[in-house]
């Protein structure tokens, strides 16, 4: 009878249906290029030109393929991934888990809160004004917030990317050169091309936004009716976010790399935007900026508070409030507090501490990973609907895949890093 009232219901009934639904993936996507992925994939464009273009290609389908497990898991067992880590894996490895995330998630919110400040002193303003204000309003939101309310907050800094697109197009790249460079895989055995290539991976997929999807999925309350545009949503989130990620080394590679402009600092990553903003592009970039660095600074403490909470107890939520739910808060509070005051230590080079922050989600995402795959291939004690085992092979391929490769690349740049002697030997092998 259900179906039969669904299957009546007008186009623009079905349309509104969807856009209620959505949320989750966009807002996980988008948030991947936030000030830290800016500033990766700017330093990436600057450095390298269209060199890691390809591995943007590869991005899409691992984003792709990581998230959508991440709503399969929340949708069908309305649980987040950090419970089901508990329940699958025992207390031991749910700490060394939580661990893994804390380390990752504090680093990247501290990378939000030196993007906050980088972009505000293109305007002048000491970050020892700014950090500690915006640090309380942070909170406040958090804290004083609504589920929607902030949900729609996230959905409206998202637009800012759009921007990056007609900065590409008003570029005037190589649109040959473009598609080539996307599907044709290149190595060198530079450090600091390890150090570039890991960064882009970690910031377009990272540990926080595997937990971040599924708690999302769960404090929505998205049905299981919906879970086919849920998928949906996955896949384009996941191919805007890579495909903003590749505007942004393009306009960076044309404007920057072109000229022989290295980003190191958010003022140059500034005169990327300057064929499509003009003489406007430093304010412009400077505003969007501070909004992609407040979108992590909302989601990094939000994140790792509602994991840790899930998944040890504590009652959890952003229509909570403060007396049920004093850890919850607790933690969001803690969070921003060290990463405001890990930001204004003097001389803290604020640029360096974004993309090093990216580098250091490429080192652990292959941790999360794993309990990830392994979660996925347990369907039938999670009660997960059934997978075909060509699609269960296509899966694991993915996911594998996506563990091999950036542990190597891990064990390779702290090899390089280390024993630069190494690089040379692998060099004569070649």
């Amino acid at each position: 009878m259900e179906n039969e009232v669904v299957k009546k219901r007008p186009w623009f009934t079905k349309i509104f249906l969807v856009f209620g639904v959505m949320g989750p993936a966009i807002i996980a996507g988008t948030a991947n290029n936030d000030a830290g992925g800016i500033s990766t994939y700017s330093f990436a464009g600057s450095q390298f030109g269209f060199l890691l273009l390809w591995v943007l290609v590869i991005n899409f389908v691992t984003l792709a393929f990581t998230q959508e497990m991440g709503i399969r898991l929340g949708v069908f067992t309305g649980k987040g991934l950090a419970a089901l880590i508990r329940e699958r894996f025992g207390v031991k490895l749910t700490f060394f888990a939580l661990f893994i995330l804390f380390i990752s998630n504090v680093a990247v919110s501290v990378g939000q809160f030196a993007g906050l400040a980088a972009a505000l002193e293109i305007f002048g303003f000491s970050k020892y004004l700014i950090i500690p204000f915006f640090s309380i309003i942070i909170w406040l939101i958090l804290y004083k917030g609504s589920f929607k309310k902030v949900e729609k907050l996230f959905l409206g800094i998202s637009l800012f990317f759009l921007v990056y697109i007609a900065s590409a197009v008003m570029s005037g790249p190589d649109w040959t050169e473009v598609v080539k460079a996307s599907f044709t895989p290149y190595m060198s055995f530079d450090p600091l091309y390890f150090f570039a290539l890991l960064g882009v991976m970690g910031t377009t997929i990272t540990p926080w936004g595997q937990f971040f999807i599924q708690s999302y999925v769960v404090d929505k309350g998205v049905d299981k009716k919906h879970y086919k545009i849920q998928r949906w949503e996955v896949v384009i989130s996941s191919f805007f976010a890579c495909f903003i990620a590749m505007m942004i080394i393009i306009t960076t590679k044309q404007v920057l790399f072109d000229n022989g402009i290295v980003v190191d600092s958010a003022e140059k990553a500034a005169i990327s935007l300057t064929p499509v903003l003009g003489r406007f592009a430093k304010d412009i970039f400077g505003i969007g900026f501070m909004f992609a660095a407040l979108l992590g600074a909302f989601i990094l403490p939000l994140t790792t508070s509602y994991s840790i909470c899930e998944a040890l107890g504590f009652e959890h939520g952003m229509d909570t409030d403060w007396k049920d739910a004093t850890v919850f808060y607790g933690l969001i509070a803690a969070v921003i507090i060290f990463s405001a005051v890990f930001v204004l230590i003097p001389g803290m080079p604020l640029f360096k501490t974004m993309i090093m922050a990216q580098v250091l989600n490429g080192v652990l995402l292959p941790i999360i990973l794993i309990f990830l795959l392994i979660l996925l291939n347990s369907q039938k004690k999670l009660g997960l609907p059934k997978m075909g085992r060509f699609e269960k092979i296509i899966y694991n391929f993915v996911g594998w895949e996506a563990v091999v490769r950036l542990s190597i690349i891990s064990i390779l740049l702290i090899a390089f890093t280390l024993f630069p002697g190494s690089m040379e030997y692998l060099k004569s092998l070649f």
